[in-house]
């Protein structure tokens, strides 16, 4: 006698999940979805997910939806290994938050942007302002990807003290380090791939899973050693992964850098298990270290590391310059590039490619580091005296990025509208992960110009936590 039609559908869900195609923690189709796609009733999908539940398979969220158990995974435990769940952090919620962390009349802490004083605005106002008088049509004019090549030949130059060894043609500009991230993701994946992203995250990672509707576990990244490898290496080991979205060097938000046995560990892992490594290195110019960290890509042999970066957290953010070095994917990303934006414009190419021929980046890179370190030292001062006990910080080697920990009955959500009404801005935790695990800690930007107005506004959050805790 043949299985009720319920029971059917309840084993072809489950071998679902157990193939991966639903990952622990991931929401399953709505009850009205599945009956639509299976063309069944909704009675005969409740009974299916009602028979679900009692395997242990599936749970009901109250007025959410069904989710896979997390249980389902029992090698890894459910807070250093979770999978994407967009209920939590939606693209709603992000966009209010990046909304309040753009707005010019708060107390700014939470746009990942350098104050207008740690960057070199005379030196390309002038560089523009040559070009323009004497090179008039520059205004007028766009390269086509992939972009100019003396750009090229200078981003070139300076991956030499990363470690590499390139050529232009190894490189393509895009714009900004966010587009060089999608532009990867798109080479390399399909939409329902499973890939690796570190949690915390980079919130534009976050975005860019949702619009490539690609699936996300999340794996522990440390404010001390970073991406926590073992975890990595479970996750490849009992899925199928495409790519590993990882910031070795001073990452956001926690400002952690991968140690070199680290780096050369991620690399092994990605050629052995055959997921791509795509490299986010925003901040890697902006190391406290005498030498910046070798990156990646320089110790790339197999040709399995996409490298990401660009000059928005350290020249000009407006201007919207970044690079990709795809390697074996490289006419991919160049065909996706040229689609989707055509081309870039050729003055403010030419502006930094000027700007990092005449020495004057190198100038600038020493200066700024060591206002970082200064303005570090006086915010996590501010935030000793200040804020409750319990409270503990991340110990960034670079960037201007700080991982704060808030004890854990503070409601960082409601910490924020608090500090929203009080003329403050940050970004709580829940921006940088699809799940609730981040829900007492918050990011702030030292990257700032630090006068009373500032250090008062600090003073401020912290006594808006000590006050949840009365």
């Amino acid at each position: 006698m043949d299985s009720p039609l319920y029971e059917k559908i309840a084993d072809q869900i489950e071998h679902q999940v157990h193939e991966g195609i639903f990952l622990p923690g991931a929401k399953i189709p709505s009850v009205r979805k599945s009956s639509k796609q299976m063309e069944v009733s909704v009675a005969t999908v409740l009974q299916a997910y009602s028979l679900l539940e009692d395997r242990g398979v599936i749970k009901a969220r109250p007025q959410k939806g069904y989710f896979v158990q997390d249980t389902q995974m029992q090698s890894v435990e459910s807070h250093d290994l979770v999978t994407s769940d967009t209920d939590v952090t939606d693209l709603a919620l992000l966009q209010r938050l990046l909304k309040s962390s753009d707005d010019e009349t708060l107390a700014q802490f939470g746009a990942s942007v350098p104050n207008s004083q740690f960057l070199p605005i005379r030196q390309l106002q002038r560089s523009v302002g040559r070009l323009m008088r004497l090179e008039p049509e520059i205004c007028t004019a766009y390269e086509f990807t992939p972009g100019s090549l003396n750009l090229r030949r200078q981003i070139a130059i300076r991956m030499l003290d990363a470690g590499c060894q390139l050529q232009p043609d190894d490189i393509t500009i895009t714009l900004g380090c966010q587009n060089a991230l999608v532009l990867s993701l798109q080479a390399v994946t399909q939409p329902g791939d499973t890939i690796v992203i570190e949690s915390p995250t980079y919130h534009g990672v976050l975005q860019a899973v949702e619009i490539l509707n690609l699936k996300a576990i999340e794996i522990n990244c440390s404010i001390d050693t970073g991406l926590d490898l073992a975890l990595l290496k479970m996750a490849a080991k009992e899925h199928k992964i495409k790519a590993c979205v990882v910031t070795p060097n001073n990452q956001n938000p926690t400002g952690a850098t991968l140690s070199e046995k680290a780096k050369k560990t991620l690399i092994e892992y990605g050629n052995k298990y055959k997921f791509t490594v795509i490299e986010d290195d925003v901040y890697g110019e902006l190391s406290y270290q005498e030498k910046r960290e070798r990156v990646l890509k320089a110790d790339d042999l197999d040709d399995n590391v996409i490298y990401c970066s660009s000059f928005s957290k350290s020249i000009a953010p407006g201007f919207r310059i970044g690079w990709v070095v795809g390697g074996k994917f490289q006419t991919s990303i160049e065909h996706y590039a040229y689609v989707q934006s055509l081309a870039i414009p050729t003055l403010t190419q030419t502006a930094i490619a000027n700007f990092l021929e005449n020495g004057a980046y190198d100038r600038h890179l020493r200066k700024t580091r060591l206002n970082y370190q200064e303005n570090l030292r006086h915010c996590t001062k501010i935030i000793t005296a200040h804020f409750p006990i319990g409270t503990s910080c991340s110990t960034p080697n670079g960037g201007f990025l700080l991982w704060v920990t808030l004890p854990s009955n503070v409601n960082v959500m409601a910490l924020h509208n608090l500090a929203i009404e009080n003329g403050i801005a940050f970004l709580p935790g829940l921006a940088f992960s699809r799940t609730s695990q981040f829900s007492h800690h918050i990011r702030l930007n030292y990257g700032i110009h630090w006068d009373k107005t500032m250090d008062n506004a600090l003073k401020t959050l912290g006594k808006l936590c000590q006050n949840q805790l009365n």
